[in-house]
């Protein structure tokens, strides 16, 4: 399953993203963490320091389904699509293996990464940093015990790239704040338009682990409705 995390930024959604990549490597399930910010939350809170980015060379998966650097991801994808191309974990494809760190037994990382260079001079903006998703996300192929779990960008952006056509749930984390309440009714009307599944989940509510505990049961329980 894939599984996204959205929200405004503060709302906590790095926080409750890493809880259910740690919540399922407990269990003993495969888990491929993705953090799709570039303030790499996530990854910091996996307790990692990767040094391998998607953002450093976005074209990367355009030279591995065989097209030029010019090429749109869209064009990517339905190429990689006609030549019936997929990305696994297990046992892993060559893109995986170069763009991912381990972190666990269980849990290997994927990171966007910081801004570049070409994003500081204005020639590409942040988004491009994560642009391979659009690509790597409908492509990959998980087995009965992986799941996926992306930490996205603040706001309702992500809705906008693409990307989220390639998850099975968005997690809208909202705050008991009017602020947040808005921007969560604003990306959950931004993910029905999309046609993209999701759900609404509490933070600073009950606390840490109150908060935590219901996240992850009530995702667990659209798993198990879905099957």
């Amino acid at each position: 399953m894939k599984v996204a995390f959205l929200g405004k930024g503060g709302s906590g959604k790095s926080t409750l993203a890493t809880a259910l990549v740690q919540h399922l490597a407990r269990a003993g399930v495969s888990v491929l963490a993705i953090d799709a910010d570039h303030n790499m939350d996530l990854s910091y809170n996996l307790g990692a320091d990767p040094s391998v980015f998607l953002g450093s060379d976005p074209s990367l998966i355009k030279k591995h389904v065989g097209l030029d650097t010019d090429a749109t991801f869209a064009e990517v994808r339905k190429t990689a699509l006609d030549k019936q191309l997929a990305f696994h974990l297990s046992p892993m494809d060559e893109f995986t293996l170069r763009m991912t760190i381990e972190v666990s037994e269980k849990v290997r990382l994927m990171t966007a990464g910081p801004h570049t260079d070409i994003v500081r001079s204005g020639e590409h903006c942040s988004h491009s940093l994560a642009a391979p998703l659009k690509v790597y996300l409908p492509l990959l192929q998980l087995g009965p015990d992986e799941w996926v779990v992306i930490d996205e960008r603040a706001g309702t952006d992500p809705v906008a790239t693409g990307i989220l056509a390639g998850v099975d749930l968005a997690v809208i984390v909202e705050e008991p704040t009017v602020y947040s309440q808005r921007v969560a009714k604003q990306i959950a009307h931004e993910l029905t338009l999309a046609k993209v599944s999701h759900i609404v989940v509490h933070n600073k509510h009950a606390g840490v682990e109150g908060d935590t505990a219901a996240m992850v049961e009530t995702v667990m329980a659209y798993k198990k409705q879905k099957k």
